[in-house]
């Protein structure tokens, strides 16, 4: 019976070593409910500092000057020169064992670069334990107009890559879709 624990054991411990990363691609659409307005949510998306402050689990921020070579990052490109990428640096508290309280918790900090664009905003974070997160929020109309005088739908459409190693994937994205749906919630209520 021992040995069969400590197979087990040095099993796992082995399956967690193997750096195996992976990518989880997700485009996720929200309709703009009738009462909010499509133009103050792309300018609350633009409002970098209260857009970051939305998010649910960065408990601080601060803007720092950014590095040449990450105008050269295939994401953030834009399709013409547009406006110049914004470098913070996020505070986060991540919780590691549930229920633990303070001593199951992790403060991390880690860069993250947002640029705007005519639709919305860009957005890429490393983070440690080699997590890379990337996402374009961007406010739509759901379809081409017909009629000038028939009202227009619009959307706010989300598409975010993350990259990490296997075994955490399941917890960066169940946090991710947690975090993106509580900021779609506030930005819906700030532009009602």
């Amino acid at each position: 019976m021992i040995h069969f624990k400590l197979l087990t054991g040095l099993l796992v411990a082995s399956l967690l070593s193997i750096p195996w990363r992976v990518s989880n691609n997700r485009t996720v659409t929200t309709i703009i409910p009738a009462l909010a307005d499509p133009e103050t949510i792309r300018q609350l998306l633009q409002d970098q500092p209260l857009f970051i402050k939305l998010n649910p689990v960065v408990t601080g921020m601060s803007l720092v000057p950014t590095a040449p070579e990450r105008y050269e990052d295939e994401w953030l490109q834009t399709a013409e020169a547009g406006p110049p990428i914004q470098t913070y640096v996020l505070s986060q508290v991540i919780t590691m064992v549930p229920g633990a309280s303070g001593w199951g918790q992790k403060h991390i900090q880690f860069e993250t670069w947002l640029r705007d664009t005519p639709t919305g905003v860009k957005t890429r974070a490393d983070a440690p334990f080699g997590v890379s997160v990337a996402s374009h929020w961007a406010v739509e109309p759901t379809a081409l107009l017909s009629d000038p005088q028939d009202p227009q739908d619009w959307r706010i459409t989300v598409q975010r890559r993350i990259t990490c190693v296997w075994w955490m994937m399941p917890f960066v994205a169940y946090t991710y879709d947690e975090v993106h749906a509580s900021v779609l919630r506030d930005l819906t209520e700030l532009a009602s």
